[in-house]
C-alpha cells in the first residue's frame, strides 16, 4: 500500500477478509510470507511487536463494545492507548484523548461516560478515537459499518473520508461488504477462499470485474455511478507502506 491510500478487501462470507486483517494486526500468527512496514519485516504474533510496530499497524474490531472494559469511562481507555504506546504523561494523553473524541463527534459529556451508556455508533467513534491516539501508519477497520441503522453509518463513513483528507500519512483498509464504505476506497482487492483474484482502481473492479466473485447480484447492487460516488478520494496516494500475502 502507499501512504494516503484506501483499500477496500471484499469478498464472500468466509473468504478471508478479516483473517487477512488479522495477519495484518498480529493477531493470527499462523500464515506463511510476509508483512513489510517500510520495506522491513513485522513479526507475525502481536506479542513479538515493539511499542513502535504496535503503534504503526492499529485495528478497529467490528464488535466496538466487545473492545471496551465496561468499568471505565470511555475517555479514560481511549487516553491509555497514547500512555501505553507512545509513552505520553497521563494529563497529555487525555487532552489528546478529548481533542480527538470531541473531533469525531463525542464531547466530554459524553466521552466521559461508560460503554454501556453509548451508542453501537458512539462507541465505534470512541474506538477509532483510541486506535488513532497510537498516531498509526496502517489503520485496519473490520466491518466497522456492520449493524448500524443508516444515518449512523453515514455519520461512520464521513469520519472515514476526513481521516483520508487529513491525513496524508495514514493508510486505511477497510474490511466490508458495503457499498457506502467500498466507495471511499481508491483501491480494491477481492478475496476468494483466502486468495487475492483480483484487484485495482474502484471504479474499475466496480464496473470491468475480471473475476466471478464477489456474486454477480453483489456487482450489481455495488455499480459505480459517476457523479453520484463522490465520497471516493480524488487524490491519488503517497509513499510505499506496507504490503503482505493474503493467508492461504
Amino acid at each position: 500500500m502507499q501512504a494516503g491510500e484506501c483499500l477496500a478487501v471484499v469478498g464472500r462470507s468466509g473468504s478471508g477478509k478479516t483473517t487477512l486483517a488479522r495477519c495484518l494486526a498480529g493477531l493470527h500468527r499462523d500464515h506463511s510470507g510476509e508483512i513489510l512496514l517500510d520495506g522491513r519485516p513485522l513479526p507475525h504474533s502481536l506479542r513479538q511487536r515493539d511499542r513502535d510496530q504496535l503503534a504503526a499497524v492499529q485495528y478497529v474490531f467490528q464488535d466496538a463494545r466487545a473492545a471496551f472494559d465496561d468499568y471505565r469511562p470511555v475517555l479514560d481507555q481511549v487516553a491509555r492507548t497514547a500512555v501505553r504506546l507512545r509513552g505520553a504523561d497521563a494529563e497529555t494523553a487525555e487532552a489528546e484523548a478529548l481533542a480527538t473524541l470531541t473531533r469525531l463527534g463525542l464531547p466530554e459529556e459524553l466521552a466521559s461516560r461508560r460503554p454501556a451508556r453509548l451508542s453501537g455508533g458512539e462507541l465505534q467513534r470512541a474506538a477509532l478515537a483510541r486506535a488513532l491516539l497510537a498516531q498509526p501508519r496502517v489503520l485496519l477497520c473490520d466491518e466497522i459499518t456492520s449493524g448500524l441503522d443508516t444515518v449512523t453509518r453515514r455519520g461512520l463513513l464521513d469520519v472515514l473520508a476526513g481521516l483520508l483528507r487529513d491525513r496524508d500519512d495514514l493508510s486505511l483498509v477497510l474490511i466490508t461488504h458495503d457499498l457506502d464504505t467500498a466507495r471511499l476506497a481508491h483501491r480494491i482487492a477481492v478475496l476468494d477462499a483466502g486468495e487475492l483474484v483480483e484487484q485495482g482502481p474502484a471504479p474499475r473492479v466496480l464496473t470491468e470485474p475480471r473475476h466471478p466473485s464477489p456474486s454477480p447480484s453483489w456487482r450489481r447492487r455495488h455499480a459505480w455511478r459517476p457523479g453520484r460516488d463522490s465520497a471516493a478520494p480524488a487524490a491519488g496516494p503517497g509513499r510505499p507502506v506496507s504490503r503482505g500475502p493474503c493467508p492461504g
